[in-house]
């Protein structure tokens, strides 16, 4: 019988599994900048029969972050890690029905990982959950049904359950508003949210950077697509280079950089952006820069923009570096962290990096927000010289 269902039944994120070589060091780093809260860490049990052990964050909007480090090179963090920088290895999201999610899949020709694993605990809680390999290389969508499940997760035990409904201290309480990949061919990635998953086409852009290094030609050029699962609301970009300057394209760098195809960055959503970006620069953390020439064309992009004000001081918007776009009077706000490997000085720490976003009515991506990070991450990278970033990869192999 022809499965029915319409959807897969998302209802939103779990968690996120970030895989390390250095645990410690990245907890930390995520403690002391975002403000994360340890909540859980893996059982003796659990770490004997994954090879690899791990410890969760309280994050953004109540998500949790699972830091892996793998004990074994047989393990799935010891394999992904053998082929990658650190990096996000599963997206993890909660859904109605593990088994309608798992028919779903089924009916789409997912590659499913396992069948559905069920779980209780001692409160006649419920767990079930099933994992898909996806078109972005070794990234795993991980899909679970949870019912008054007294533990993070099977196999984790609390170290601050207290802590498992504080609002973080520097204002990252939205959750995710969205999540970015980066392949050598974008197509392939979202025809598989859209064949497997059931998404949509929500937004899309294409553009080349302004002229850099005009040995390397005239800057480099990228497509980007959003899809999105009307039901959860749940976002992904994915962007690809663009010919004739494919090879320039700082996302063929970071193609190159990871190893194959990923997740680029994480956005989070906040309600005061310079609150939030202003505590951040307190901590220490580093931000891309836009340049002078963006600010200088702002006052005419917002006539464009049928904006007359923002509700922010345009000055301290200005000072912190963050950008901004829109339409119709509507804006949102926005601003991009550094690669990792930037912000803990260690190559290994691989080409992710964050997002900061606040929306005042705009639900778009900014067609000129997002031109100008793609042209600040290219002059970074040229001021880095090219040959390093090369040598860089070649040290990575």
């Amino acid at each position: 019988m022809k499965n029915e269902n319409k959807s897969l039944g998302l209802i939103g994120y779990h968690s996120i599994q970030y895989f390390t070589r250095d645990i410690k060091t990245c907890v930390h780093w995520h403690k002391e900048k975002f403000g994360f809260e340890e909540i859980a860490k893996s059982t003796t049990n659990w770490e004997k029969r994954h090879g690899m052990r791990a410890i969760v964050l309280l994050g953004a909007g109540k998500l949790g972050w699972i830091i892996t480090e793998p004990i074994e090179k047989s393990s799935t963090a010891g394999r992904y890690l053998t082929n990658h920088p650190d990096g996000i290895a599963y997206l993890n999201f909660r859904v109605k029905n593990i088994k309608n999610t798992a028919e779903f899949l089924l009916d789409k020709k997912a590659s499913i990982l396992y069948d559905i694993e069920s779980h209780t605990s001692p409160h006649d809680g419920s767990w079930r959950e099933t994992s898909i390999a996806t078109a972005i290389d070794d990234v795993g969508f991980r899909f679970i049904e949870e019912n008054n499940f007294d533990q993070f997760a099977p196999g984790f035990e609390w170290t601050n359950k207290n802590n498992k409904t504080k609002l973080n201290d520097i204002g990252l309480d939205l959750g995710i508003d969205h999540v970015t990949c980066n392949g050598r061919s974008m197509h392939a990635i979202t025809e598989f949210y859209r064949h497997c998953m059931g998404f949509e086409q929500y937004w899309g852009v294409e553009f080349h950077t302004a002229h850099h290094k005009p040995e390397l030609g005239t800057g480099s050029g990228l497509e980007s697509i959003v899809m999105w699962d009307k039901e959860s609301g749940i976002k992904f970009a994915t962007n690809q280079p663009l010919a004739p300057y494919f090879n320039n394209s700082q996302i063929q760098i970071y193609v190159e950089d990871n190893r194959g195809s990923g997740i680029q960055h994480i956005a989070f959503g906040t309600k005061n952006i310079i609150q939030t970006v202003e505590k951040l620069r307190e901590r220490g953390t580093v931000f891309l820069e836009a340049s002078d020439k963006y600010y200088e064309q702002l006052p005419e992009r917002m006539k464009q923009m049928n904006l007359q004000k923002i509700n922010e001081p345009y000055d301290i918007v200005r000072k912190n570096n963050i950008l901004l776009d829109g339409s119709n009077g509507k804006y949102l706000l926005q601003i991009f962290m550094k690669e990792q490997c930037v912000q803990l000085n260690n190559k290994n720490a691989g080409p992710f990096f964050y997002e900061i976003i606040q929306r005042e009515g705009d639900d778009s991506f900014g067609e000129g927000n997002f031109k100008a990070l793609f042209d600040s991450i290219e002059k970074q990278q040229v001021s880095d010289h090219r040959q390093e970033m090369r040598e860089r990869v070649d040290s990575l192999c």
